[in-house]
């Protein structure tokens, strides 16, 4: 599809269903930092969060106490630092 694989770079998440508690300091239009060259797949059940990347890839999934993402909050200026906020008050 012409993407480039690495994909690096800014992307939007898309919340799905109800918007996670490490999501509640976020905006539909925040953007967070992706570096990868895989996604998880066979994960519906877990996912929280999503990214258009010539289709949609798993961005965020949880699984009881256990997050996990694709993007980096590290990478993701005060997104990311919101993020790993609300993530801390649990």
């Amino acid at each position: 599809n012409g993407l480039k694989i690495p994909h690096m770079g800014w992307n939007k998440l898309d919340f799905k269903g109800e918007k996670d508690v490490i999501f509640k300091y976020l905006d539909e239009d925040d953007f967070v930092y992706f570096v990868h060259s895989f996604y998880g797949t066979d994960c519906d059940d877990s996912v929280i969060a999503t990214a258009e990347y010539g289709i949609d890839v798993t961005a965020a999934v949880r699984s009881g106490n256990v997050w996990g993402c694709q993007f980096h909050p590290e990478k993701s200026g005060k997104v990311g630092l919101a993020i790993l906020k609300a993530f801390c008050e649990g």
